[in-house]
């Protein structure tokens, strides 16, 4: 269990990185916009589910093998993922859709803080995990 622990918790903090360094910084300026928000807009659903279902296993190996300080940790990163899919991705596109500029920029840097404090969470229950070795 701890290395599935551990294995899911370098791929979702790899990807979060790489999502956020790497590729929607490049979707934006490769891209043209009208090809750029529909991509990112169906790329999202799979992204918060994907990080979702491992954010989930990572809390369940975390259970199982009796790291309560980490489940602890990544049980609030799943809420997050379901939060921002299921709630503010919806209201985003909603706003969008009806350009409403101010209440897609509310839900936009609430899913930004969102995964900011994952990746945050993440890195500490990652730490915790491996300080003692």
């Amino acid at each position: 269990m701890f290395l599935l622990l551990c294995g899911c918790l370098v791929v979702i903090v790899g990807g979060m990185v790489t999502f956020q360094a790497l590729f929607a910084p490049l979707i934006f300026i490769k891209l043209p916009s009208e090809v750029a928000r529909p991509f990112i807009r169906t790329f999202f659903p799979f992204y918060y589910l994907y990080f979702g279902a491992l954010s989930l296993l990572a809390t369940a190996s975390a259970i199982i093998s009796s790291h309560w300080q980490v489940a602890w940790l990544i049980a609030p990163v799943t809420l997050g993922f379901i939060v921002s899919r299921q709630i503010l991705m919806p209201l985003a596109n909603h706003a969008t859709d009806n350009q409403q500029e101010k209440k897609f920029q509310i839900y936009h840097r609430l899913t930004v803080l969102i995964n900011t404090v994952q990746l945050v969470a993440l890195c500490v229950a990652f730490y915790g995990l491996l300080a003692p070795y």
